[in-house]
């Protein structure tokens, strides 16, 4: 079953991603499958700054979060356990709570990246990789 979406998708954000704004992605991790992300980004510019960078690496069994300031990437942080499996869907939430992004995949809290640029700074989303995407919604 192919996605709803043209992979990579990328798209302006309504409004910036303030505080209690929360991105869901509904999805399917293809069964050859070894990386996909989902980037907040401050602009639609080929070397953008990137607010979240959210890159499951299913080659690695892990998910690593970052941000790019000034064309440089900053220490990786990488969550727990693997949430992503291949052949199969799943259902993510990025949440912009106080201090930090809150990441919720199916029903159960998955890691909190503390902010490195201002959230509200996140003007566009992109998703890219190794993913068929289902739906992309922004509240």
């Amino acid at each position: 079953m192919a996605g709803l979406y043209k992979v990579p998708y990328r798209t302006s954000l309504a409004k910036s991603f303030e505080v209690g704004t929360v991105l869901r992605i509904r999805g399917v991790v293809p069964k050859n499958a070894d990386r996909f992300y989902i980037n907040l980004l401050c602009s639609d510019e080929p070397d953008s700054e990137i607010v979240l960078h959210f890159n499951p690496r299913l080659d690695e069994s892990s998910v690593v979060f970052n941000t790019m300031e000034c064309s440089a990437w900053g220490s990786e942080e990488r969550g727990g356990s693997p949430a992503f499996q291949r052949g199969e869907p799943f259902e993510l939430h990025l949440i912009a709570k106080k201090e930090s992004f809150k990441v919720v995949v199916g029903d159960s809290d998955y890691h909190q990246f503390s902010y490195r640029l201002p959230p509200e700074r996140a003007l566009w989303m992109e998703v890219g990789g190794d993913v068929q995407l289902e739906l992309v919604k922004v509240f």
